[in-house]
């Protein structure tokens, strides 16, 4: 049994998972973005916005920690190497 393939599949089910799940939540910001932009005062909606964008810092953040950036202010000011250029695009490999 190889269990180096099954480690693979997970990873990048996860992966795929986890990009899945940022699309989603960038797509409620964008949809409540353009609500907020004729409803500004609708507290509940600001709100929920408010959520949704701490969401998806936390999926970019458990992204970025697994796999390598995904948006370049994701990347570490420290680093000597620009990871940006080195890992792997989205559609590339693995991301299908």
């Amino acid at each position: 049994m190889n269990m180096g393939c099954n480690t693979c599949m997970d990873s990048c089910s996860d992966r795929k998972r986890l990009l899945m799940e940022i699309g989603k939540v960038d797509f409620v910001l964008k949809d409540l973005n353009l609500y907020l932009d004729t409803h500004p005062y609708d507290q509940q909606a600001i709100e929920a916005f408010r959520q949704y964008n701490n969401l998806k810092t936390a999926l970019v953040r458990e992204y970025t920690e697994k796999y390598g950036p995904i948006v370049l202010n994701c990347l570490d000011n420290n680093d000597r190497e620009w990871k940006w250029a080195l890992q792997d695009w989205p559609w590339e490999r693995g991301y299908h």
